[in-house]
């Protein structure tokens, strides 16, 4: 049924609500007019533009927009701009339709492996191959272009001939339309992070720089190229080919405006519908973003709440998956779900933060990405910073981001295990008396983390323990080979003043395994090692300082060899 507005009786446009197709939008919707993303790029020029934006901030309805204004049609999209910001200036209306474009979205090529990835990844090079395929049948592409043209078409390409799709393209389109083509990749890496965290970052890496520099590079085969994505990686990485790049991110004055909605557009909506004095309401909920020097709104929320009947929710929640932060948020150590805990309590801190989040490949393996993670993806907006040191102040940027926080951060990693909830069970079964499961704590995080040649050496079961054991140097004075009655115990923990746990006592044997040896017959040498390293305590009173301050400790013989480990109390 039409809405009206309450106040004037007038009936009112419809909202874009997840459709992308700029054109059927301007036309029968209600939309705010960003067409100055247009007059931007051409004013400045450029070879090769990036974007990155979180997710539903009208990434693909951007590019979708720069396709309806270059591409050359067989009917005029003129007027479909006429009274917006790009048409005021003539040399900018100069440009409208004049070129072959060339639209890929990689936004929903998520496959569980390279394979599946790759074809989806073929699928989309394909559909774009066919929309094209009168450059194909002109005179003037080569028979070389024509050869490829073919193979794409009825699925016989090589992973060479993927590689280079992209420039093949170009140069076809250039030939045929005497124009070099405009080139939109959006969501581009979309299929990278979702391979990242699922084991074949690698092929994806490489498929992406090959495939994009061979049609941006240097610009022979390119007007102009706009590539959207969430995440500001290092250029030298995916994107290293592209030496005439330029990045615009969150961070960035540059096209602030051009994503999401602005104060005044979200004035201008509330108006249409009726509702101005929502305004206040809204900016509590969906306010708060900075690009730039711009606050913005969230504008699928902002479309969603309108549509809804004017009722505040969080609508941003579970819109799509971000996967490279739930496998970094997987990795963090219990100290860091702290930091993120008390940072949800105070709603602002200063962190490490950093502009860009390195190269891909690396990411996912270092938690301490988070903040910087959660700022690209849309969790958390920058108040001031990045600093010298790369400390950068955060806040929530609205109500609807707190929830959201609680939500899709705090509530999965309470209930996620991490490598530092297995390194906190082994020091709480130490401390607690529970040989039996330390003992399997240590074994298992032998037979997950370490490799065989690792486990060779005393010295490596020495260093291994110090490290499992350093989670709980807050709560011990820890100290390894270092005096004490009459000898140098190997590991020994002394409770810190006010720490009501007993002290322990490690020391550590390595028995000599014959060749050929029966489990049986490692089994018996490794209960004679334990056993003999506990007696030693006792010989060399090692626990005597402990115990004549009144501390109550545990000792324990470690024999070790490979994965295999016995305990002795």
């Amino acid at each position: 049924m039409q809405k009206t507005n309450v106040q004037s009786g007038a009936r009112l446009p419809s909202l874009p609500v997840g459709n992308s197709d700029w054109g059927h939008v301007v036309t029968h919707n209600w939309h705010a007019d960003k067409t100055q993303l247009i007059s931007g790029l051409l004013d400045k020029d450029a070879t090769v533009a990036l974007f990155t934006r979180p997710r539903r901030f009208g990434k693909t309805f951007a590019m979708n927009m720069l396709q309806t204004f270059f591409e050359k049609a067989d009917e005029s999209n003129a007027h479909l701009f006429e009274g917006t910001k790009v048409w005021q200036d003539p040399k900018h209306r100069a440009e409208q339709g004049k070129y072959p474009v060339i639209f890929i979205t990689f936004k929903d090529v998520k496959r569980e492996d390279w394979r599946l990835t790759r074809m989806k990844i073929t699928a989309a090079i394909r559909d774009e191959y066919e929309r094209h395929s009168a450059a194909f049948a002109s005179e003037s592409c080569s028979e070389t272009a024509k050869s490829f043209y073919r193979r794409i078409c009825i699925k016989q390409e090589t992973p060479e001939d993927l590689d280079g799709a992209l420039g093949i393209l170009a140069a076809a389109l250039h030939a045929h339309y005497k124009e070099r083509p405009v080139i939109l990749i959006d969501e581009y890496d979309s299929p990278i992070n979702y391979a990242a965290t699922h084991g074949f970052g690698e092929e994806a890496l490489q498929f992406f720089r090959n495939f994009l520099s061979g049609a941006m590079k240097d610009g022979k085969h390119c007007r102009l190229g706009v590539i959207t994505g969430i995440l500001r990686v290092a250029k030298e990485g995916v994107l290293s080919g592209l030496n005439n790049l330029k990045v615009y991110s969150v961070f960035d004055d540059a096209f602030s405006d051009c994503f999401g909605f602005t104060e005044e557009e979200v004035q201008g909506m509330l108006v249409t519908f009726g509702h101005p004095e929502k305004l206040d309401e809204v900016k509590d909920w969906y306010d708060g973003y900075r690009f730039g020097p711009s606050e913005i709104y969230n504008p699928w929320s902002v479309l969603n709440y309108v549509d809804d009947g004017f009722k505040p929710r969080p609508y941003w929640t579970s819109t799509s998956s971000n996967d490279l932060v739930s496998d970094v948020m997987g990795r963090m150590t219990p100290r860091m779900r702290e930091s993120l805990a008390d940072f949800f309590e105070k709603k602002e801190a200063r962190v490490p933060c950093a502009l860009e989040l390195g190269k891909y490949g690396t990411i996912q393996n270092n938690p301490q990405i988070i903040w910087s993670l959660l700022v690209h993806t849309g969790y958390l907006k920058v108040l001031a910073g990045p600093n010298d040191h790369n400390q950068a102040l955060l806040a929530f940027p609205n109500r609807e981001l707190v929830r959201v926080f609680r939500d899709d951060i705090l509530d999965p990693i309470t209930c996620t295990p991490t490598v530092g909830d297995d390194l906190q069970d082994i020091l709480d079964s130490l401390t607690s008396g529970n040989a039996g499961k330390f003992r399997k704590s240590v074994e298992a995080f032998l037979v997950s983390s370490a490799s065989y040649f690792d486990t060779a050496k005393e010295d490596f079961f020495h260093g291994l323990l110090l490290g499992l054991l350093a989670l709980g140097r807050d709560t011990f004075e820890i100290t390894s080979n270092r005096e004490e009655g009459d000898g140098r115990p190997d590991i020994l923990m002394k409770p810190r003043p006010g720490v009501t746990l007993p002290g322990v006592v490690l020391e550590l044997k390595s028995p000599k395994i014959p060749a050929r040896a029966s489990q049986k017959r490692i089994d018996a040498l490794l209960v004679a090692a334990a056993k003999q390293a506990r007696k030693q305590i006792d010989e060399k009173r090692y626990a005597t300082e402990m115990e004549t301050a009144g501390i109550a400790v545990l000792k324990y013989g470690i024999g070790f060899s490979g994965k295999r480990v016995e305990l002795a109390k």
